[in-house]
């Protein structure tokens, strides 16, 4: 008969690991914006750094195997992806374990690098020689720096080089120390005929020092046919990079608590202060926020374990009033109702993001129809304070015509039409009497205008563009191009004042102004915006008319008060400045408009 054996215990299993942060330095001496380093884990183990790359989800798609298998003698990857940051530490990773299987060049088996911290090499305190800071580090190399006339494509001004100006020299790739080289930007274009020519110089099989090349692209970065080129004839394959997910930054930042002797509390609510954290940095968000938390909270000497509190980082309080403005603003129902939808939509999806939720990208796009002076451009600056306010966008407000988009010559508007977008990114940017860009059949210029928007538009989603022009005009603009009309997601129109609201607007400039106004006022300044209605009723300008009568009524004050002193708004001040201006659109009517 046969006993029963006892089971053996199950081996626990471990937990899941995180990345090493990576940190990206500049070098002395070498303009930052051209060429940094970020050293290598040339010390780990490579089963270590397999082991790490396979927990991490937004490197899930790295096929590590065939990736450092097939490289003709040295790496040459294309890294796929719109985080910026775990594309470069994707690039880290794989050029710490393509060199910790190669024999080491002579020299690099000194000891006299024991010990250091590769992260305080910014600051020596004896000068350290750009060389020697590449030799053991990834360099991260901006195309610009391989083609300098990337540069000069970002000035709109026709002229090449200025006389007299030094030319940027030429970065070259076979010059570097370092053993791998990441090419990346921000935004821009990455490949161009001259990167390509740079990386097809180098000769994959050196043994004597194999350079691993990199190069990180968003999806608004590709070029089908340079890419192509890369790939069959430098052997370069490509990999994607994702993002991190919430489990994965809760991981992390617990590991830094750890790592930095701040353990944090086992009941803390890590979601918050990653939301809150998010909230915070916006579009700039990675990993190295978390680690400037603990490291937030060890400068501050909380003691361990670190709770909730402890890691919610006190932002710059800004006056969240801009919601009420817009409620205060005069008529305009429909539009306040359909804004507060849209903007209300737009916080919500950016708390779904925050909190690791998966969200479909919104629209934010708008077209402000309306005759002028009915509050177009007051709402769209409103619309940029409240998402800023809301933690959702910016608060940048680039507001530009047609002057500011269109060059003076062919080629020189979509440039100019990408640096208002760089400006005014996350923000809104109002693109003010829009109708100026229907140019006609023959005007290409403008053609042009309207072909860089929308694809600047499908680029830059962050970035809400707001156009504003006449109704009639608006409809003619949107059919104008089909692409244009289906990235606009509503069309707002802004209605005519009518008298009684001219007047309301007129009392708030007084109240702004801390002015008491007279008694008769009201009957004073509705003859005024109906005769003038009637004498001039395409060029009325709505609250601009309000406004250019309580002005007119201050400088009569204005005037009367260097004589006597006084400081009290009359009622003929009112009728004087109302006659005045009435007189300047073609003469006055003699007959009493309501008006003393």
């Amino acid at each position: 008969m046969k006993t029963a054996q006892a089971a053996a215990p199950s081996a626990p299993v471990p937990a899941p690991q995180v990345c090493r942060p990576i940190h990206i330095h500049s070098l002395p001496g070498v303009p930052g914006n051209l060429l940094r380093y970020t050293p290598l884990f040339r010390e780990v183990p490579r089963r270590t750094l397999r082991s790490e790359l396979r927990d991490a989800p937004q490197f899930q798609s790295l096929r590590l195997r065939s990736l450092l298998k097939n490289t003709r003698g040295s790496l040459r990857v294309l890294l796929l992806g719109e985080d910026s940051y775990c594309t470069a530490q994707a690039a880290v990773y794989l050029a710490s374990l393509s060199h910790s299987r190669e024999k080491l060049p002579p020299g690099w088996e000194s000891d006299d690098w024991g010990g250091v911290d590769f992260c305080d090499l910014d600051e020596p305190e004896e000068p350290v020689s750009p060389d020697i800071l590449l030799s053991r580090s990834l360099a991260v190399v901006s195309p610009e720096a391989l083609d300098p006339a990337l540069g000069q494509n970002k000035s709109h001004s026709p002229v090449a080089a200025i006389p007299g100006e030094a030319e940027r020299p030429v970065l070259s790739l076979r010059a570097l120390a370092a053993p791998a080289v990441l090419i990346t930007a921000g935004d821009g274009r990455v490949l161009t005929p001259a990167v390509l020519e740079q990386v097809k110089s180098l000769d994959l099989r050196n043994e004597d020092m194999p350079l691993d090349i990199l190069i990180a692209l968003k999806s608004s970065q590709l070029d089908s046919e340079l890419l192509e080129e890369l790939r069959f004839t430098c052997g370069f394959q490509a990999a994607r990079v994702g993002r991190p997910d919430q489990a994965y930054y809760r991981r992390f930042l617990r590991q830094c608590g750890e790592d930095q002797r701040r353990p944090i509390d086992r009941l803390a609510d890590l979601d918050r202060v990653i939301s809150h954290t998010r909230r915070l940095r916006g579009d700039r968000f990675c990993e190295l926020d978390l680690e400037s938390l603990i490291s937030w909270a060890v400068q501050r000497r909380v003691q361990p374990p670190l709770r909730t509190r402890d890691l919610l980082f006190p932002p710059f309080q800004i006056q969240g009033d801009s919601w009420k403005e817009l409620e205060r603003m005069t008529g305009l129902e429909e539009v306040k109702e359909k804004l507060r939808r849209l903007l209300a939509r737009a916080v919500w999806e950016k708390r779904r993001g925050q909190a690791g939720k998966p969200v479909r990208p919104m629209c934010r796009n708008l077209a402000f129809a309306g005759p002028p002076g009915t509050g177009k451009s007051v709402t769209a600056r409103l619309a940029a304070r409240i998402l800023r306010e809301k933690g959702c966008g910016s608060g940048r407000f680039v507001e530009a015509g047609r002057e500011q988009l269109i060059g003076t010559y062919l080629g020189e508007t979509s440039p100019r039409i990408a640096e208002l977008f760089e400006q005014a990114r996350g923000g809104v940017l109002f693109i003010d009497e829009a109708g100026a860009l229907l140019g006609g059949e023959y005007d290409i210029y403008a053609a042009e205008a309207v072909n860089a928007l929308v694809r600047h538009m499908e680029l830059q989603p962050e970035t809400m563009v707001i156009f504003a022009t006449y109704p009639g005009e608006m409809e003619r603009l949107l059919s104008s191009n089909p692409g244009l009309k289906s990235r606009i997601a509503q069309i707002l129109n802004f209605p005519a004042y009518d008298d009684d609201q001219l007047w309301a607007i007129l009392q708030g400039f007084a109240r702004e102004d801390g002015c008491a106004l007279p008694e008769g006022t009201g009957e004073v300044c509705r003859g005024f915006f109906s005769a003038l209605r009637r004498r001039d009723p395409e060029g009325f300008g709505n609250g601009r008319e309000a406004r250019r009568l309580f002005q007119g009524a201050a400088e009569e004050l204005a005037l009367r008060a260097l004589d006597t002193g006084e400081e009290t708004l009359r009622l003929e001040d009112l009728n004087a400045a109302a006659e005045r201006l009435l007189a300047g659109t073609g003469g006055a009517e003699r007959r009493p408009i309501g008006f003393r």
